[in-house]
């Protein structure tokens, strides 16, 4: 289990055939490992997320490649995948006023479960998940 922060890049494409295939190009190129993605698709328009180690600075590349980004810090959980782990975080932050913003995951494999949080105030976000005991 491991609780911990990492940027997550909001990526805005067009939403047509080599869009998402360009912008992956881009983290190939760089070497950039991501640790997560997810696409929202509103007609014509795209936004990508993209969750990558904390320490990985991609802004540059991503500018000068032509793409338009916002960069935000996300906390990212690592734990193993059980019924409710959903509720647990939305529970925790909730009992602390904490608006949660994006939230995306998946298993990784092997039982486990990852989730990409933004939260309104991720400091106390970061202590109130710590210490529930739960992750």
């Amino acid at each position: 289990m491991s609780i911990g922060v990492v940027k997550q890049y909001s990526v805005f494409l067009v939403n047509e055939p080599g869009a998402l295939k360009n912008f992956a190009d881009l983290f190939v190129k760089e070497r950039v490992n991501l640790i997560a993605i997810s696409q929202d698709v509103r007609f014509d328009a795209a936004v990508v997320r993209v969750a990558v180690n904390y320490n990985t600075e991609i802004s540059h590349a991503l500018t000068k490649a032509g793409f338009t980004s916002v960069k935000t810090d996300a906390i990212c959980i690592d734990t193993a995948d059980r019924v409710g782990l959903a509720f647990d975080i939305g529970n925790v932050l909730y009992k602390k006023d904490i608006n949660i913003t994006t939230i995306y995951g998946a298993c990784v494999g092997n039982g486990r479960t990852r989730f990409i949080i933004v939260v309104s105030d991720i400091t106390q976000a970061l202590s109130a998940l710590e210490s529930s005991g739960l992750f």
